[in-house]
């Protein structure tokens, strides 16, 4: 069970990490609200905490003036997620994440270094694993892949979905799940709109026959958009209908788009009534 949408918990709380620099300046003058967002995630008894790591790349904190601290806040955001982790009553492990939502991708070559270098970084700084992100790009995603697998810990690709499941960059399951595979992921985690989405990528998952392990990342509803809290959405049956993932065969289960706390606890409650 992977935490929610980070920037939808943060905003939740008059904290808006939707541009690039604001996670930079979060960890400088407020680390005692990262780890409290942690410490939250730890209650919801989530089993993955994400670090705030792929906006710490140098050209991220340029916006700011600190794209000389990328290592220094790399390992801040790294440390956070750490302390909440180990405080926790069960074992939780701390991922980092790479590839920004924001950054605009530089050109192929640039980008392939860019990557492994704050890949190194993320990996120094002691996570245990890292989720690669590809802003709706084959050709980033695949490249943060390699890039992560390169520091030799497990790496699990973001795969951005359109409704009903469509892959946002188009092209075949198969071939996809075969590139990534290629590339170092151990996992895929499909990020979805609705559950039938969800359902229907891990049917077909299923039927080729997957090398890699399926994940969901669910949002809060069909309009959700990351970094924005969901207003009007019911946690509770939200986690009811989530857990029919889990017997489809999903093996990572998380928070998408406009998801909190609060969704994440209502399916932990559900998970934990199953098994």
């Amino acid at each position: 069970m992977i935490d929610a949408d980070t920037g939808a918990c943060f905003r939740t709380r008059g904290a808006a990490i939707d541009s690039p620099g604001a996670v930079g300046r979060l960890l400088r003058s407020r680390p005692d609200s990262v780890l409290a967002h942690h410490r939250a995630e730890v209650q919801s008894r989530v089993t993955i905490l994400t670090a705030l790591t792929a906006d710490t790349t140098p050209r991220a904190l340029a916006e700011v003036g600190m794209g000389h601290r990328s290592a220094l806040l790399t390992g801040i955001a790294v440390e956070l997620a750490l302390e909440a982790a180990h405080a926790a009553d069960k074992p939780v492990a701390v991922a980092g994440v790479l590839g920004s939502e924001m950054v605009a991708a530089l050109q192929p070559h640039r980008m392939s270094e860019e990557l492994v270098e704050h890949a190194t970084r993320i990996a120094a700084a002691g996570v245990e694993l890292i989720l690669a992100r590809g802003q709706g790009s084959r050709l980033e995603l695949t490249a943060a892949v390699a890039a992560a697998a390169h520091t030799e810990l497990p790496t699990w690709a973001v795969v951005e979905c359109l409704p009903g499941g469509q892959l946002t960059h188009g092209g075949r399951l198969s071939e996809l799940c075969d590139e990534l595979r290629a590339a170092g992921a151990s996992a895929v985690l499909f990020e979805v709109s609705s559950i039938d989405g969800g359902l229907a990528l891990l049917s077909q998952c299923h039927e080729i026959g997957a090398t890699v392990v399926p994940g969901i990342l669910l949002s809060a509803g069909p309009d959700s958009v990351r970094g924005f809290p969901t207003s009007g959405v019911d946690p509770a049956p939200w986690g009811a209908r989530a857990l029919e993932l889990d017997s489809a065969g999903a093996r990572i289960i998380g928070g998408g788009a406009g998801t909190t706390e609060e969704f994440t606890s209502a399916l932990m409650e559900e998970l934990t009534a199953l098994h």
